[in-house]
């Protein structure tokens, strides 16, 4: 056995100093680390040469050596190499979960010299139409982030990152299958990537199938999806007929492209098997979210000229087929296509007038669950209620709040919305809208106020309607990258449209007005007005709890801690990643994950919930549960040492706004619009979204010194009241409300 400061390894066969002929060799062995680490892969370097290998294999008699608690350790590696004649030196890599290539081995072979030429090693599969669409696409989006940087060289840096062999492991016998996802190309969505396609066993059932990327947890992939187009190809092997499989793998954004997936068969007799292991290039959608730059006709031929040209000198060929021209000429059409103008919209009903109060308000949500939107129309509702207005609630699905809404003397209505996501065709979509506004009256009411960029049909209903609109958008994202293809593009662009069409639209971060408003964006009128918290209810609330009675009511005992990650359990929350962090915190800080509890507040019953709970299943974290979602949770930032947002994706979230009110020091997601609100090292810790040893390391730090989250957490107090406080904050969102229903000119509106 080979040991380093951070491993233990052994290097099986060919056994290190052997004399070898030249040509193909495969390396196998194994490889552990020491307790506070945790390895993702394993690569060779050879005479100058780099080496991809395979490794996850699981190992029973290396799970018992290392004492881990599992029936296998994922530690067995095997590396097809080529050697060279002479005293050659293999040098073994393995990628840490930091994200680094670290060598842990080095064996030398006496290698013969040549009786023929050295074969040449195999081309890289052609890409099919696909992937090169998806490359180009992403090539074609990245200048707007870079608009300086020539077509050329970007195209360079894109296929530079695209792994040679995609396929390093195909399903064994008696295993039959294949991937369609992850392609060459892909966007990994809140850190996941998508993965698809159909695998069975010959003669038994598969009982779970599992997919890892970093070999941390093995995640739940659903597998039995009908695959009837398949059995023609295998009519002997009656598990042919539900074969496939679909879900995604938590992919961590500290490890460098491309990444590595891996599938495991867990059979029913208990055994895991690896079945297949695929590279691929990814990018995080945050890309995707950003539309194509302004391009000429000509702009498209060069950056196509010179993802070709990327191509070819790594050794990559292009199947020439229909569909590859179809897709070129598909990215050209919507690439150099010019933002459609938007409708106009009929005369509004009321003449502009003097700014005045509202008498009758319509505030339209997309649902009226515990959420952070559906909480912010809820206090908005509450202060124009306070105001004198007589407001009515329309909701594409009911939910909780309902009953807080009608406490405010609000009408509820629920209006059924499916049509309009469920219409193929631009001509379906608006007439679903259209029968919305025969359903419901937007004509009645000063001002039609909407929430989230989800509710546009209650902005084009009302806009129709002769009716003025303010709409609040929330989503750090576009409706394309939002609705991910799960809608037709006639409805995407509908959402697009009521953007231009309201009469203004309000962020509450500059992070979110950014995406939105702009050149080539479609808001025309866009404002900025904060979020806010009711600092004087949540004080209320703490003088009437207090902080040790929560922390009993919580199973907190004297010389306990307590992290607490409020949010609605769902991929943009990250909670998966969150979890996989506690894990290396507590492998790195033994001592201090015995004394500190986790929760995550927010549980569902959903299927993410389902996802998130087989993960956690697989970590086996004694310090860490998930509760339900509940109205009562402000207990949960007053009782915890460290509040948590591990969001990958925020406007303005409300869980920041309460940690900062109740004074709890806050671990947070270092994205814009948190960080406009919680600033790095002066209100807030921050750590990149998903970075799972970056937030272990954090978490480690901010429970080791309680001083430095006593400062950040008085200074995040002292923020909250002088700029995010109801008080101050709500009477600008109502004199908003008013000019807008007042018909005042765009000039009047704008920051």
């Amino acid at each position: 056995m080979h040991e380093t400061p951070f491993s233990f390894s052994h290097l099986e066969t060919p056994a290190p100093g052997a004399a070898l002929p030249p040509g193909p060799h495969l390396l196998r062995g194994w490889v552990w680390p020491k307790p506070g680490g945790h390895f993702t892969n394993v690569r060779a370097r050879v005479a100058g040469r780099v080496f991809t290998g395979i490794h996850g294999r699981p190992r029973a008699d290396l799970a018992a050596h290392f004492k881990t608690g599992r029936p296998y350790a994922l530690a067995e590696f095997s590396l097809a190499v080529d050697l060279p004649p002479g005293a050659i030196e293999v040098t073994l890599e393995v990628l840490e979960i930091e994200g680094r290539w670290t060598p842990f081995q080095t064996v030398t072979y006496r290698v013969a010299d040549r009786t023929a030429p050295a074969a040449e090693p195999p081309p890289p599969r052609p890409l099919r139409w696909h992937d090169f669409g998806r490359g180009l696409d992403f090539l074609l989006r990245a200048r707007c982030t870079r608009p300086d940087a020539p077509w050329v060289k970007l195209a360079a840096e894109l296929a530079a990152d695209l792994p040679v062999g995609q396929d390093q492991l195909y399903p064994p016998d008696p295993f039959i299958g294949h991937a369609d996802e992850p392609a060459l190309v892909n966007r990994s969505r809140f850190g996941l990537l998508p993965v698809v396609g159909y695998i069975f066993h010959k003669t038994e059932p598969i009982k779970r199938l599992w997919g890892t990327a970093d070999l941390q947890a093995l995640q739940p992939l659903t597998l039995g999806r009908a695959t009837a187009n398949i059995v023609p190809h295998f009519p002997q092997y009656p598990a042919a007929a539900t074969a496939g499989y679909e879900g995604h793998i938590d992919v961590p954004p500290q490890l460098p492209n491309p990444v590595t997936l891996r599938l495991y068969a867990e059979m029913p007799d208990g055994s895991l098997h690896l079945v297949q292991v695929r590279t691929t290039r990814r990018h995080d959608a945050e890309e995707e979210k950003y539309p194509y730059p302004p391009l000429a006709a000509d702009d498209f031929t060069a950056a196509l000229t010179a993802w070709q040209s990327a191509l070819r000198v790594r050794g990559f060929g292009v199947t020439q087929d229909a569909q590859l021209k179809i897709e070129i000429e598909r990215l050209r059409s919507v690439a150099t296509r010019p933002m459609a103008a938007p409708r106009t919209p009929p005369p509004a009903l009321v003449p502009a007038r003097a700014v005045q109060p509202l008498q009758r308000v319509i505030l339209a949500s997309h649902n009226l669950n515990l959420e952070g939107a559906p909480l912010f129309l809820l206090d908005l509702a509450r202060h124009h209620a306070a105001s004198g207005a007589a407001l009515t609630v329309v909701s594409a699905a009911d939910g909780p709040l309902r009953e807080r809404f009608a406490a405010c003397g609000a009408k509820i209505v629920i209006i059924d919305a499916t049509p309009v996501f469920g219409a193929n065709s631009a001509v379906g979509a608006e007439a679903a809208i259209a029968a919305l506004g025969q359903t419901f009256d937007f004509a009645t009411a000063d001002l039609v106020i909407t929430n989230t960029f989800t509710a546009f049909w209650a902005v084009q209903a009302a806009k129709a309607a002769g009716q003025r609109v303010l709409s609040y958008v929330h989503e750090s994202t576009s409706p394309s990258a939002f609705y991910g293809g799960s809608v037709h593009p006639a409805v995407v662009a509908l959402a697009d449209e009521a953007l231009a069409l309201a009469d203004a639209v309000s962020f509450t971060s500059d992070a979110t007005r950014r995406y939105h408003a702009g050149p080539g964006r479609p808001v025309r009128t866009a404002v900025l007005t904060p979020g806010w918290v009711d600092v004087a209810a949540i004080d209320a609330w703490r003088s009437a709890h207090p902080r040790e009675a929560l922390r009993t009511a919580f199973g907190i005992k004297v010389g306990e801690l307590l992290v607490t990650n409020v949010g609605t359990v769902c991929d943009r929350k990250a909670q998966v990643s969150f979890a996989r962090s506690v894990d290396l915190f507590n492998r790195r800080h033994p001592e201090l994950a015995a004394r500190t509890k986790f929760i995550l507040l927010g549980g569902r019953t959903a299927p993410f919930d389902d996802f998130l709970r087989d993960i956690l299943a697989n970590l086996a974290l004694p310090n860490l549960v998930v509760h339900p979602e509940t109205p009562d949770f402000l207990g949960y930032y007053v009782a915890a040492d460290v509040s948590a947002c591990s969001s990958y994706e925020e406007s303005s979230p409300r869980v920041v706004f309460e940690a900062m009110a109740c004074g709890t020091p806050l671990l947070a997601s270092d994205i814009p619009g948190i960080s406009e609100t919680a600033r790095a090292g002066t209100e807030a810790m921050l750590v990149p979204p998903g970075h799972t040893t970056a937030w272990a390391d954090a978490l480690a730090k901010l429970l080791n010194d309680p001083a430095t989250g006593r400062e950040l957490a008085t200074r995040a107090r002292a923020r909250i009241e002088s700029h995010f406080a109801a008080t101050i904050v709500l009477p600008r969102h109502t004199a908003r409300a008013r000019a807008v229903a007042a018909g005042q000119p765009a000039s009047a509106l704008e920051n």
